[in-house]
């Protein structure tokens, strides 16, 4: 039940309390249930770009049940540090363009998937009040079969998706883009659904 629920969008030295929450579930998810072989440290999962970005954390009674980090491309990001071999073409380098990355719902939360669809609809609002046009994510295909479950429309910007390296079981990731426009706001319900 997401009424619960409440979205708190901050920097890393605004809120370390919640950051701190927020790198505890990513280390859970990311290092943990997935098995990435990223960087994490007594439970905790960050780097260096969580200096930089907006995140935003779903919480329930206290405890960060979700959360996913925003950076504007015209700076340090993610795709461009890590994974620019997956774009055939140039990169995107603009304030237009954000990059949402480290999504992660609590696995023990027994609405996950409500949760999951409650950031979704934050990444969406917090792209949207920093001037983006588009969000895009480097991701595997399981979450770009969620961001579809959602009613978003998505654009593939890789060809194809790729064996990912460092995850357990078989995985395969590419580079996807969701326009902010007026029909993926309305299925998110931030615009009225046209008739």
């Amino acid at each position: 039940m997401t009424r619960d629920l409440e979205v708190v969008r901050f920097r890393a030295t605004e809120r370390p309390d919640l950051m701190a929450l927020a790198w505890r579930l990513r280390h859970q998810v990311f290092c943990e249930d997935l098995g990435w072989q990223i960087p994490s440290l007594n439970g905790i999962e960050m780097d260096a770009l969580d200096l930089e970005a907006l995140h935003c954390a779903v919480v329930r009674d206290g405890l960060v049940v979700g959360c996913l980090r925003a950076l504007s491309t015209a700076g340090p990001y993610l795709l461009e540090q890590s994974f620019a071999h997956l774009l055939p073409g140039p990169l995107p380098k603009s304030s237009a363009v954000w990059e949402i990355s480290r999504f992660a719902v609590m696995p023990s939360v027994p609405d996950r998937r409500e949760v999951g669809a409650f950031l979704v609809r934050a990444g969406f609002i917090c792209g949207h009040d920093q001037g983006a046009r588009a969000l895009i994510a480097v991701t595997e295909q399981g979450f770009e079969r969620f961001l579809r479950s959602c009613g978003l429309e998505i654009k593939r910007l890789t060809p194809v998706f790729v064996p990912s390296i460092g995850t357990v079981g078989a995985s395969r990731i590419g580079v996807i883009q969701c326009d902010i426009g007026e029909r993926n706001l309305a299925s998110i319900g931030l615009l009225p659904a046209a008739a």
